[in-house]
């Protein structure tokens, strides 16, 4: 059957090339086997990027909610408690302010004494879309009214103490005093569990959170009147901690901590994981390249005489060169559209997919990870991959165009 000639005449003769049959079946095989290469190694790339995306996402969500973004101060280490936040709630990136008191207490539960990190606030001001928040409910926060002594614990430490909502906890103080017949004792007080909350996963390197009214906290740890220990700010992107920070220091505050202090090295192994896991994966795709690579090498030495041929009738050296990019990159644009396809769909449907598969009772907590399927990421993906199969093609259409006729044909 004949086939129809187009112009350009390189991007024709390649098409024909890349999906030839009959004699020419050999070049199609070798370009089925690139293709599906660099399809399977997109598609991985896709879904293990989603994966950790998502998986990073969701620890900077909940982590970070147990842990103050970013907490400012007077000069002296405390702050009136009516200071005008306005400027700081100008900066880019910053969506609400709380005062609150900070302490670090000791708790005891029926048979457990441990450390922890005691937050007062006010319920009012505490913004509503944390997820700290949503999780212990509305009714637990707006329990914790002044002199109600009622507190709000995480579900790890309330496990650890044995105790539930309407339990009583002992709280100590480690820096507040008084003073009795049998000397200098700590101050301690009994509260009541009003709320449990579970985030799912707890910070790593700081001590667990109680909430208490802080007003509350102010009479227990003998806080001056007026003032507190600073203002607790929320980010958009807790990731942007770096510019928010630069900007309130210019408004003369004082940075008391942010939250890389202490979950810093975590997410930066968070962060080195998901590296590595894409630079592992991103070799399937360099394979399925240099497979390519191998199989245009032996395609265009299987053409020589036809190459040959090709240049005693006119054609120039950069023609010959165009034809045998193409071929090669034909492979790698189909495998890398279909391997797009395919890892965006399986990244969203990886629950359905491990169930179908019957791999669910293997991998059935992967049912449960969130997947964030970036289109930036998938879109440099895709490129790096249509690049190198470009770049692949170079070397044997270079060759290829450097064939002398004469040396093939003499004996022709």
């Amino acid at each position: 059957m004949k086939r129809k000639i187009y112009s350009p005449i390189f991007l024709s003769m390649g098409l024909s090339y890349a999906f030839s049959s009959g004699r020419h079946r050999f070049a199609s095989v070798i370009a089925f086997f690139s293709m599906l290469g660099i399809m399977l190694g997109v598609a991985a790339l896709i879904i293990v990027v989603s994966v950790m995306n998502g998986l990073e996402g969701d620890l900077k969500e909940r982590v970070l909610s147990e842990v103050p973004h970013l907490v400012i101060t007077g000069s002296s280490g405390t702050i009136p408690e009516n200071t005008d936040m306005s400027g700081v709630l100008r900066i880019p990136g910053v969506t609400a302010a709380m005062p609150e008191i900070s302490e670090e207490v000791l708790i005891q539960g029926e048979n457990t004494l441990t450390g922890a990190h005691l937050y007062g606030i006010s319920p009012d001001k505490y913004p509503v879309h944390d997820i700290l928040r949503i999780d212990a409910g509305s009714e637990a926060f707006s329990s914790l009214e002044p002199r109600s002594f009622e507190v709000i614990l995480g579900s790890l430490l309330a496990n650890a103490l044995s105790v539930m909502p309407g339990d009583r906890v002992r709280i100590i103080s480690t820096s507040g005093v008084r003073y009795t017949p049998f000397g200098r004792e700590p101050v301690q007080r009994l509260f009541t569990v009003s709320g449990v909350y579970n985030l799912g996963v707890s910070s790593s390197g700081s001590a667990p959170m109680i909430l208490a009214n802080m007003e509350d906290v102010r009479k227990l740890v003998r806080y001056p009147r007026d003032s507190v220990s600073g203002f607790r700010l929320w980010l958009r992107d807790p990731y942007e901690v770096g510019q928010v920070r630069q900007a309130v220091e210019k408004l003369g505050f004082k940075i008391a901590a942010d939250w890389r202090e202490t979950e810093g090295e975590f997410f930066q192994s968070v962060a080195m994981e998901k590296f590595m896991m894409t630079l592992m994966l991103a070799l399937i795709v360099v394979v399925a390249g240099f497979n390519m690579l191998s199989a245009l090498i032996m395609v265009v030495a299987g053409k020589l005489q036809e190459i040959a041929i090709l240049r005693t009738m006119g054609m120039t050296s950069r023609t010959i060169m165009g034809i045998f990019v193409v071929e090669g990159a034909v492979s790698g644009i189909v495998g890398t559209c279909l391997g797009t396809g395919l890892g965006i769909f399986l990244a969203t449907h990886i629950g359905a997919t491990l169930r179908l598969t019957g791999l669910y009772k293997y991998f059935w907590a992967m049912a449960g990870i969130p997947v964030r399927v970036d289109a930036f990421s998938v879109l440099v993906i895709a490129i790096s991959a249509v690049t190198m199969s470009f770049l692949v093609t170079l070397y044997p259409a270079f060759r290829a165009s450097r064939t002398r006729p004469v040396e093939f044909l003499r004996y022709e």
